[in-house]
């Protein structure tokens, strides 16, 4: 199961779209606190985060993420338009980032990376 926390819903709904498509579980949410709670909760098989989302940003939730035991080894991938992208997944933790716009194989590509065989 694959988290995606994306405030724009038809990003959102387009890569739920393509993971689904390639035999994956998603759910969406569209803020940073709904995500950490969520994360906890179904403790997904990676997470996609946008670093521009309403409450807790993409950093922030990443963060805390990391700080958390019980999540804190779920890959945790940005996506963003952002052009200081690389520095701040870095300075966040997060596992790796993808830039937007991106390209359908690199999505999936992620999701074998970071995801494996679950689905």
């Amino acid at each position: 199961m694959i988290l995606i926390v994306e405030d724009d819903p038809q990003v959102a709904r387009l890569i739920a779209l393509v993971l689904r498509r390639a035999g994956r579980e998603c759910e969406i949410v569209s803020d940073g606190q709904t995500a950490l709670q969520r994360a906890k909760e179904l403790l997904p098989s990676m997470i996609f985060a946008d670093l521009t989302i309403k409450g807790m940003g993409g950093e922030q939730l990443c963060s805390a993420l990391k700080a958390h035991d019980k999540t804190r080894k779920i890959p945790y991938v940005v996506l963003s338009g952002d052009r200081d992208l690389a520095q701040k997944a870095r300075k966040c933790g997060a596992d790796d980032y993808m830039g937007k716009p991106f390209e359908f194989p690199d999505l999936i590509r992620l999701v074998d990376k970071y995801a494996g065989a679950e689905s």
